[in-house]
C-alpha cells in the first residue's frame, strides 16, 4: 500500500471515529459563529457514586445505624451546617461552598429506578425513562438544533462519545488529547478511489474531521495553559477544558468522566481517593477561570448514574442504589443545599427515594443557562421542557 493511500485510510478512520455520519452541511453549520459565551461542563462519576458518603447526613442516627463501619464521623468531616457535612477528601470544596459557588441538589433520580449501570446510564443520557433502546442523547439532540454553533459538544478522555452527545447523524467531537486529535495534513485521495461513491463519502468525512480537529486545536492555541492544577488525569482534561471555555469560539458544551465509583467492597479508601481527585481538579478548574472571571459563564455539573444503598454490605462496601446528590460549581447556580433531604428510614427497597427528577435539572440547565430549547428532549411530563429543579439564581 502506498504511503498516500495508507495516510488517507488512517485519516478516514479518524474521521469515522470522531464524526460518524455528520453531513457536510451539518459541519458547516456547526462551524459558523455563535453568540452565547456560556459554557456547560459535565463530569460523569461512572459506577454509581455513594452520595451518602459524599454529602454526609452527619447528625442523622439512621445513617450511622445503617453504616456501622462506613459511616463517616469526627472532626475531619467538612461541616456545612448542623445536619450535613462533606467527605473529608473534598476539603478543596470548602471554600467554594463558603463563597456560594458550590450547589448540592439532594436526592436526584427518577421514578422506578433501574439498578443496572448500563440501563441507568442510558436513561440519564437519553433523557427517557421509558426508552427501550435509544441511539440518541438529549444533549446531542439539543445541540443539533442550533443554527449558529461554532463547535459541536466535545467529549474528552474517552475513545467513543457517550450516548448523551449522539444524534441520528453524529456524535460531536471525541478528544483523547490534543496531540492525538490533531492531524498534520489531509492526504489526497488516490485517483482510482475517486470513482467510488462510498469512498468519496469516507473522504468527505475525513475532510470534516481534519477541519474540525484543526479548528479545535486553533481554539486551544489562543489561550495559555492554566497553572496550579494537581497531577491527575481528570485535572489534565479540565485544564484543557478551561482553555476551550476561555476562547470566544470554543465549544459551548464539554463532557468527561471519572470512573471507579462501583464500590461494592473496601469502599473507604477507594472512594476517598476518587473524591480527592474530583475535589482538587474541579477547584483548580474554578480557580483557573476565576483569574479573568470566566467562571461566571461556566457551569460544572457533576452527576452519576445512581447512588448506593443506604445500608452497607458485608464486604465493607455498598451496593447499587437509586437517588443521590448532584453537584454544581460556578455558573449561575444559587449555591448551597437545594431540595428536600431524603428520608433514611422511609425507603424504597432499601434505597433513597428521588425528590428531584434529573430531567428537571437538565431542562433548567438547557433552557435557563444555555438558552437552548428543551422541548421534546425528555419523556413523560418533562416533554414540554418547562420543568425546573430550583438550581439557578432567580
Amino acid at each position: 500500500m502506498s504511503p498516500t493511500r495508507r495516510d488517507f485510510l488512517r485519516l478516514a478512520g479518524a474521521g469515522a471515529m470522531l464524526l460518524p455520519g455528520v453531513s457536510m452541511a451539518g459541519m458547516r453549520a456547526a462551524l459558523s459563529p455563535q453568540d452565547s459565551k456560556r459554557r456547560l461542563v459535565m463530569i460523569f462519576l461512572d459506577g454509581g457514586n455513594d452520595g451518602l458518603n459524599t454529602l454526609v447526613p452527619s447528625s442523622n442516627d439512621a445513617y450511622y445505624q445503617a453504616r456501622p463501619e462506613l459511616g463517616l464521623k469526627g472532626k475531619s468531616l467538612i461541616k456545612l451546617n448542623d445536619d450535613f457535612s462533606l467527605h473529608p477528601s473534598l476539603s478543596a470544596w470548602q471554600e467554594l461552598y463558603q463563597e456560594g459557588a458550590l450547589s448540592m441538589l439532594q436526592a436526584v433520580g427518577y421514578d422506578r429506578p433501574d439498578y443496572s449501570h448500563f440501563v441507568s446510564r442510558d436513561i440519564w443520557h437519553s433523557g427517557k425513562r421509558n426508552m427501550t433502546e435509544s441511539s440518541t442523547g438529549w444533549l446531542g439532540s439539543a445541540a443539533s438544533r442550533r443554527s449558529s454553533a461554532l463547535l459541536p459538544p466535545v467529549a474528552l478522555g474517552v475513545a467513543e462519545a457517550p450516548l448523551l452527545l449522539k444524534t441520528a447523524t453524529g456524535t460531536g467531537l471525541t478528544v483523547g488529547d490534543m496531540e492525538s486529535f490533531y492531524v498534520d495534513r489531509l492526504p489526497q485521495m488516490p485517483e482510482e478511489m475517486n470513482q467510488s461513491g462510498a469512498l468519496a463519502l469516507i473522504h468527505q468525512a475525513s475532510s470534516l474531521a481534519y477541519e474540525a480537529s484543526n479548528r479545535l486545536r486553533a481554539v486551544a492555541a489562543k489561550v495559555p495553559e492554566g497553572k496550579h492544577y494537581p497531577d491527575s488525569a481528570l485535572a489534565d482534561r479540565l485544564k484543557l477544558m478551561a482553555r476551550f471555555a476561555r476562547a470566544d469560539d470554543g465549544p459551548q458544551v464539554m463532557w468527561t468522566r471519572l470512573g471507579g465509583f462501583d464500590t461494592h467492597a473496601l469502599q473507604l479508601g477507594a472512594h476517598a481517593s476518587l473524591l480527592q481527585q474530583l475535589g482538587e481538579a474541579t477547584a483548580a478548574f474554578r480557580n483557573d477561570l476565576a483569574v479573568d472571571g470566566s467562571y461566571q459563564n461556566t457551569m460544572v455539573l457533576i452527576y452519576s448514574e445512581f447512588g448506593r444503598r443506604v445500608a452497607e454490605n458485608g464486604s465493607a462496601g455498598t451496593d447499587h442504589g437509586a437517588a443521590g446528590p448532584m453537584f454544581v460549581i460556578g455558573g449561575g447556580a444559587r449555591g448551597g443545599l437545594i431540595g428536600k433531604a431524603p428520608s433514611l428510614t422511609d425507603l424504597d427497597q432499601g434505597n433513597l427515594k428521588a425528590g428531584i427528577d434529573f430531567r428537571a435539572v437538565f431542562s433548567e440547565c438547557l433552557r435557563d443557562w444555555l438558552g437552548w430549547p428543551p422541548h421534546d428532549l425528555f419523556d413523560g411530563k418533562f416533554a414540554d421542557g418547562q420543568a425546573s429543579a430550583g438550581l439557578l439564581k432567580a
